[in-house]
């Protein structure tokens, strides 16, 4: 089947509109809105708005998130953490210091 210019333009057009349709994701800045997004992106999959290798494509962009969010969050832990242990480090310098000089 051949497309006149008319034609053509016209899917070009809807498809173009189509596009425009598919929702504004939230942005990855929290599990929650990542669990949005997965929610979403799986929708959009079972009503063909987006093909399986898209799909894919997003899954491993939220896996990375997901371990780049986790890495970053234990890594403010572990220093806290680390604080604490200098401040109870101190405490127990200075009761030992007290203990000896009473």
């Amino acid at each position: 089947m051949t497309l006149t210019h008319e034609q053509a333009s016209e899917m070009g057009r809807l498809s173009a509109a189509r596009r425009k349709e598919r929702p504004a994701f939230p942005p990855l800045d929290s599990p929650a809105n990542a669990k949005v997004r997965l929610a979403t992106i799986s929708n959009m999959l079972m009503m063909d708005k987006i093909t399986p290798s898209q799909a894919q494509a997003q899954e491993r962009l939220h896996r990375e998130w997901r371990e780049t969010f986790y890495a970053d969050l234990d890594f403010k832990r572990m220093r806290a953490l680390e604080q604490q242990v200098r401040e109870l480090e101190q405490q127990l310098t200075q009761a030992r210091v007290m203990r000896r000089s009473a």
